[in-house]
């Protein structure tokens, strides 16, 4: 039966749930309704502004009846920017609820059901962690302001010249500051979106946590830019922590931030960092943890799961620059690491070596054709780490494990959906997920972080 439901009509619910990604969810006339900023045990009155089929999405209007895990957000744009899904919510209530997102997800998705989720391990101070950010750019007048776009806009919802976000490290957000003056001294122009014109698309920032070193990214179109030089100097002179200033050139119709084409235009085309004692080197389009606390806590409880011995062949599936891989090398035998962007496997080589391992290597290309076309050719690992990007592993990756008869997997996920996905396969391949640790790599987020540990069974 079609419901009467209307978009723009104004109802009176009750909350019983958070989703995943943080989201207060009630039901009415049979309808899910999604009402971000919403909290379990609230009753509050939201505006439908999107119906379908079978839910619905609203605004909050009013929260008639209030929760006691409800605080005031930190940030006067938390509800406006979309970064921090939970500044409403007691941080140690986003604890608990990510652990229970990962218990539901093993559940719902892997259809696993006695899989011990240890409670999710938070942050001591939870604020200025981030080691990277990424800026839009908007025009406020005669003058270029920086910093993020509302969600699924082109439109500036924080501006961080005037604000700082409790995010990100000080010492970033100082230096946002100072580049949004510098951009406005040096009139270059923001990029149009609508009719792909301009210079400045995004920019990018990066910092070693233990190091202080700084890089700045100026994602731009590619139109000329004859300056580049010296404003890059300019911007040296007064930020001498910045060693690595590099202009990237995406001229692609997306939203994806990083094109192919990029030159250093000051310093170098890296910045070192220090992570559990080793050092590691880091350039722009490379993958590296954005908490680097909470990743040296990520990568101990992959250790302890791994359980090595010396004796072991360890892959580092998605190795990126190699953090895993040179963490797990003083512990193992030898480890492959496996990584499709050049740039990052380049790092991962110059990090092993300066860090005095001997006992590593590192492939380019796609892990679904080099796993597999190393287990054909009679490669037999003791351990595989796993820690692929957001959409999970390719099928071909784990039926390589199966072919393998690796005996213990550590999957590291920064999705819960395609971590339950994925473990679900390898138990239909005979491997029996011990342990799930959730890590809180974004408080105040809907995000959260995961190690698994699995032991062949059969």
């Amino acid at each position: 039966m079609q419901n009467s439901v209307k978009s723009g009509e104004i109802i009176e619910l009750q909350i019983h749930g958070l989703t995943h990604s943080g989201d207060g969810v009630g039901r009415h006339e049979n309808l899910a309704v999604f009402v971000p900023g919403a909290l379990p045990g609230e009753l509050v009155k939201a505006q439908l502004n999107q119906v379908k089929k079978s839910f619905a999405r609203a605004e909050l209007l009013e929260i008639c009846e209030q929760a006691p895990q409800r605080i005031n957000p930190s940030c006067q744009f938390a509800q406006y920017c979309g970064g921090c899904q939970l500044q409403h919510l007691d941080y140690l209530e986003q604890l608990a609820h990510k652990r229970s997102v990962v218990e539901s997800a093993l559940r719902r998705i892997g259809k696993l059901e006695d899989v011990t989720v240890l409670p999710t391990l938070g942050m001591e101070h939870p604020w200025h962690y981030r080691n990277k950010i990424h800026l839009q750019l908007g025009q406020e007048g005669n003058r270029i302001k920086l910093g993020f776009f509302a969600e699924g806009t082109y439109e500036l919802a924080a501006i961080l010249g005037q604000q700082v976000c409790l995010l990100v490290d000080q010492q970033i957000n100082l230096l946002v500051a100072g580049l949004e003056q510098l951009i406005n001294d040096y009139d270059l122009t923001p990029y149009h979106w609508s009719d792909q014109t301009g210079l400045l698309r995004h920019i990018v920032i990066r910092k070693g946590f233990q190091t202080g070193e700084m890089m700045v990214v100026l994602v731009t179109s590619g139109e000329p830019w004859p300056g580049e030089r010296e404003w890059a100097k300019d911007l040296i002179k007064r930020y001498p922590q910045v060693v690595s200033v590099v202009r990237n050139i995406n001229t692609s119709a997306g939203r994806h931030i990083l094109g192919k084409e990029e030159r250093v235009l000051f310093g170098r085309d890296y910045i070192k960092d220090v992570l559990n004692g080793l050092q590691f080197n880091i350039s722009a389009s490379s993958f590296y943890q954005v908490n680097p606390v909470q990743t040296e806590l990520l990568y101990h409880k992959t250790l302890q799961m791994a359980g090595l011995t010396g004796k072991e062949t360890v892959i580092d599936a998605y190795c990126g620059i190699g953090t895993i891989a040179n963490f797990l090398a003083g512990h193992a035998k030898r480890v492959v690491g496996m990584e499709i962007v050049p740039a990052a496997v380049q790092d991962a080589q110059e990090n092993a070596k300066q860090n005095g391992l001997r006992n590593t290597e590192f492939h380019t290309g796609p892990v679904e054709k080099l796993l597999p076309q190393m287990v054909a050719r009679g490669l037999k690992p003791d351990l595989v780490v796993l820690d692929p990007p957001r959409k999970g592993c390719a099928r071909e990756v784990l039926q390589a494990i199966e072919e393998a008869a690796v005996p213990k997997v550590v999957y590291v996920s920064c999705d819960p959906a395609t971590l339950a996905r994925d473990l679900g396969i390898l138990a239909g391949m005979g491997y029996q997920t011990l342990q799930v640790q959730p890590v809180d790599m974004f408080p105040w987020t809907g995000h959260v972080e995961c190690v698994a540990w699995m032991s062949r069974v059969v």
